[in-house]
């Protein structure tokens, strides 16, 4: 690399040789030459002198001393925190591509559990033909919302055109973005929606206020019949509560797409728990090609900010830890 360039290192295996090459372009006109690394070992060696890094690995972060920025492909950055804590170094995130393709997601998984999909095809797969298993609907149900950032807001949007009965919102500041929902509570005051909800969606960042939050006694102050969903993080509800609930036949149904512990345990007995339907943390995943070029088009469009000292489309609050 010529004495003149500083270095951008970027660890993003989803990229392909066109987005590779439209980063190129992009840093290259602001005096930037960026290493694409095929893997985490060479990443760290050549982020020893970048100013900044584009990757997933917290590792890269401390991997040289002239590092300024990381930003990461992800929209969590809980791995990231105790790392930077600290130091003067900026954290963005990717927060804002995720959430078409997780609403998607979160439509998909609703519909399939209200409707009783997982059994239907387990009756198809024995060859029963069998059509009046009892099945609700999103028309008429109380949705509530618990985040209602990227992810709540574009599976509001969705939701709504089913014809809901309510929408409501949770969060920490007690705001509603786009006047979305119906109404908007905050975190402290969970505990009075939810015998009022009839879909509980989470989307909520691992923070120390949303870890534990949804405990086995608030989990059992849904109505009976309610179905949950969870995208954010696994570690904000009770898993084994939520499973000896499921088995009670107590909740219609629930979608888990995050776990306390991931990979989940070959041997764990969630995975023929009745009533769940459950996927392996795709929701999120970079197999759409959409969520990966807003990936890229969010950090070019900060990487313009950093160049001309402009504040950080997504910087992360490193109090909040989003």
């Amino acid at each position: 690399m010529g004495s003149n360039k500083k270095k951008l290192v970027v660890a993003f295996p989803a990229l392909d040789d066109g987005r590779k090459q439209k980063i190129e372009d992009h840093v290259s006109a602001r005096g930037y030459q960026a290493v694409f690394c095929k893997d985490q070992e060479t990443a760290l060696s050549e982020a020893a002198d970048a100013e900044i890094v584009f990757g997933m690995n917290a590792a890269l972060a401390t991997a040289g001393d002239g590092i300024k920025w990381v930003c990461t492909p992800s929209a969590g950055v809980d791995h990231f925190l105790n790392v930077l804590k600290g130091k003067d170094i900026i954290l963005s995130n990717s927060s804002g591509a995720y959430g078409l393709t997780i609403a998607e997601h979160i439509v998909m998984v609703t519909l399939e559990a209200m409707r009783r999909r997982p059994e239907y095809v387990n009756l198809v797969r024995e060859r029963i033909w069998e059509h009046d298993l009892p099945i609700s609907s999103i028309h008429g149900a109380r949705i509530t919302f618990v985040g209602t950032g990227d992810i709540g807001k574009e599976a509001a949007i969705r939701l709504k055109a089913f014809g809901p009965k309510s929408m409501t919102g949770v969060n920490r500041r007690g705001q509603n973005p786009d006047q979305l929902f119906d109404r908007i509570v905050t975190l402290d005051e969970i505990e009075k929606v939810l015998p009022e909800t009839d879909l509980l969606v989470l989307s909520l960042p691992s923070t120390p206020q949303t870890m534990g939050l949804l405990t086995e006694e608030r989990l059992r102050m849904l109505p009976a019949g309610a179905f949950l969903v969870n995208v954010g993080r696994g570690n904000v509800l009770d898993q084994e509560a939520l499973e000896r609930i499921l088995r009670e036949g107590k909740l219609g149904g629930a979608a888990l797409d995050v776990f306390e512990k991931e990979p989940l345990d070959p041997n764990s007995s969630l995975w023929d728990c009745p009533r769940l339907v459950l996927t392996t943390h795709v929701a999120g995943n970079w197999t759409l090609p959409y969520t990966v070029d807003r990936i890229v088009d969010m950090f070019l469009a900060d990487f313009d900010n950093f160049c001309e000292n402009r504040p950080l489309n997504n910087r992360v609050d490193m109090t909040a830890g989003y």
